[in-house]
């Protein structure tokens, strides 16, 4: 395509230059559509700088949630420089991995990350740029669109969350975004009269995503700083329309939707969550809170992208369940063989779509994320319901097999927590010398109530089978999560198996 999303936010700018496009709430900064195509022709002039490293124009973006963090993607579209946002939540070292692993010839970066990107910069050789020293024209100049094609051309590298280990880089295209906005906006209804809330970092590509697709069609943006239930409920009764949230963040503002008496809702019409499985408690109760709007739940990841959706139902809630396979979506399930599942029988997701990663950066091997039959494997279990929905059973790699019996790691979860005093639980397999691995559970106890190992176990046997009863049960106050909201279950298997060895 020789359309991209840079030239779709450009045509917009130039038929309503005066419409109102971005705010960052809690701040005097307003943007209009003409602020907004200055400021990206600002930063694509000031971007154009970078230099070619291995891979590449490649530049790193460290930025905190605002408009430059969306814009500064679409700048780097316009300067022909593939844009690498790093996670802002990460330690130097973990940044200084992505940097040097994609080899970015440019660090831009803006507020409080400017102090820790100038270290990087220096330590690596790489040119550093503020956001701050970087002058917004003050003239609206019409862009040309659409000149030259480069939509098998890599736009974006975003590096894998870190659940399992070191992240790669994962390569999108330019018509990776371009069709990704198409199935957006018809799966998800955006338009033009919505107000879309950012509730969450901008370095994340779904974040990212949803304001780059809002603004391509006309929509105004609300950003939030950084997340609080308490701003989010508040935009959501008064100003915003429509928003993505991860369930830990439908959690917290459902919580304080509770604590206020649970007032109405009135300007929500839209809630999509994804990111981790949403509990069927959680789903019904963002029915009642968002009483007049949609309640949707994408399904995905980070090399297969956007693969199913559902707008949930109270009469058709199903736990696990994430909905039918999306728009251009040929999602299949596999055995251990690599062979299509028989019917009515699990097995591994993977999807076949125009709308999928590219490969990893630097020719990393992409055998372990595509099948021989071309589908991108996801590393879920799945199984399909008699209407056509899918539901995600568990990760692959978090089936424990203790004595030969495969135990469902979700399974134990989902027993684990229909106990009053738990409030959250992570179940991992740990290397066992008799049975091979043994079922270890962390357990985040409710506030009020005291629990121990020995209650917990009590409390399984009555529910599930004895090779699936925890036999190491830990506790903490909380799960170690990435910045999606995903817990890292090779973090709790690190907890568990210290508390075993101390």
């Amino acid at each position: 395509m020789r359309f991209t999303i840079a030239d779709s936010i450009a045509s917009r700018c130039i038929a309503h230059p005066g419409r109102p496009a971005m705010v960052t709430i809690g701040t005097d900064e307003e943007l209009s559509y003409s602020d907004v195509w200055r400021r990206i022709a600002s930063l694509t002039t000031a971007v154009s700088v970078c230099r070619k490293g291995r891979h590449g124009r490649l530049a790193g973006l460290l930025l905190p949630n605002g408009p430059d963090a969306a814009l500064a993607l679409a700048a780097c579209q316009r300067a022909g420089v593939v844009a690498v946002p790093i996670n802002g939540r990460l330690t130097p070292p973990e940044m200084r991995h992505i940097l040097t692993d994609a080899d970015c010839g440019l660090l831009l970066s803006g507020g409080s990350f400017n102090e820790a990107a100038a270290d990087l910069a220096e330590e690596l050789g790489i040119l550093p740029l503020r956001t701050e020293d970087i002058s917004t024209a003050s003239e609206f100049v019409r862009p040309e669109l659409g000149d030259e094609e480069i939509g098998d051309a890599p736009s974006v590298v975003g590096y894998t969350s870190g659940t399992t280990g070191a992240p790669k880089g994962v390569i999108y295209t330019h018509d990776y975004y371009t069709m990704n906005n198409y199935r957006w906006g018809w799966q998800f209804g955006l338009a033009s009269d919505h107000t879309v809330l950012i509730s969450g970092p901008m370095f994340h590509l779904s974040y990212a995503g949803f304001a780059l697709a809002a603004l391509s069609i006309g929509a105004n943006i609300r950003i939030m700083t950084e997340f609080s239930a308490t701003i989010a409920l508040d935009e959501l009764q008064n100003e915003s329309t429509f928003c993505f949230l991860v369930p830990s963040m439908l959690a917290m503002i459902a919580d304080e939707w509770n604590q206020r008496g649970r007032p109405p809702v009135p300007k929500a019409r839209h809630i999509l969550t994804a990111g981790a499985p949403a509990r069927r408690s959680l789903l019904l109760t963002a029915m009642g809170m968002f009483a007049d709007a949609k309640i949707s739940e994408m399904y995905g990841w980070t090399e297969g992208t956007f693969v199913a959706f559902e707008t949930k139902a109270r009469d058709s809630l199903v736990e696990t369940c994430v909905g039918w396979p999306a728009l251009d979506a040929d999602v299949a399930l596999f055995d251990d063989d690599g062979e299509f599942s028989a019917e009515g029988e699990a097995g591994e997701v993977g999807v076949r779509s125009n709308v999928r990663f590219a490969g990893y950066l630097g020719g990393e091997d992409t055998a372990p994320a595509v099948n021989r039959h071309g589908y991108v494997i996801s590393g879920d279990i799945g199984r399909w319901l008699p209407d056509g929905r899918l539901c995600i059973i568990d990760r692959k790699k978090d089936v424990i097999i203790s004595g030969g019996e495969n135990v469902y790691t979700a399974e134990v979860e989902q027993a684990l927590l229909a106990h009053e005093g738990i409030e959250e639980v992570a179940v991992v397999g740990l290397p066992d010398a008799k049975w091979g691995e043994r079922v270890a559970a962390l357990v985040v106890p409710r506030s009020e109530a005291p629990l121990d190992a020995a209650g917990v176990i009590a409390f399984c046997r009555e529910r599930i089978a004895g090779y699936k009863i925890p036999r190491t049960v830990g506790f903490a106050p909380q799960l170690p999560r990435n910045s999606m909201g995903k817990v890292q279950k090779f973090k709790v298997a690190e907890q568990l198996q210290a508390a075993v060895v101390s």
